[in-house]
């Protein structure tokens, strides 16, 4: 029998894609809500129990499939615990970032993700790992284009999302 884990990238793999334009419109049609707070609420509640429920680790689409932006304090982190300084660190790891200017890494999936989908440098990973998918994060309603991207993603995007449309009851 598959595990609730199991279950939620099955579903996530079957649907997320058929799923993309409802769940815009669903994530688009929030910036109506009278309580923003509210759904702020709902959005942390909901976050908990999907990584309650999902191991990124057995997943990690994240670090597979997406550009992995680093921060001039996370460039100097991550090169200190690598034992580099910081233009070694850029020249081996690095490209500029042509959407968002600074740098990111120059590889997906990211160079530091381990053969066994664990991050090799967690404890010192860039803040915008720490801080994916965002669905914790006041302000859930303004994320209308990064959640529907990131629902095709992370399962437990999806996940929230559709069990948040449920919840308000829009299907």
């Amino acid at each position: 029998m598959p595990s609730d884990h199991d279950t939620i990238l099955q579903d996530w793999r079957e649907h997320a894609a058929r799923d993309e334009e409802r769940n815009f419109r669903f994530l688009r049609s929030l910036k109506m809500v009278r309580d923003p707070d509210r759904i702020d609420d709902l959005a942390q509640q909901l976050h908990e129990d999907a990584f309650r429920r999902i191991d990124c680790t057995r997943c990690a689409n994240c670090c597979k499939h997406m550009h992995v932006r680093v921060t001039a304090e996370d460039i100097a982190r991550i090169a200190e615990h690598r034992g580099l300084t910081r233009e070694a660190f850029i020249a081996t790891y690095l490209t500029p970032d042509p959407e968002a200017g600074g740098h990111r890494m120059n590889a997906i999936p990211c160079p530091f993700l381990g053969t066994d989908d664990r991050c090799t440098i967690y404890d010192v990973r860039p803040q915008t790992c720490r801080e994916y998918p965002h669905t914790d994060k006041e302000g859930f309603i303004w994320r209308t284009y990064l959640h529907t991207d990131n629902t095709l993603k992370c399962p437990a995007v999806y996940d929230i999302v559709t069990r948040m449309r449920r919840r308000l009851r829009r299907r």
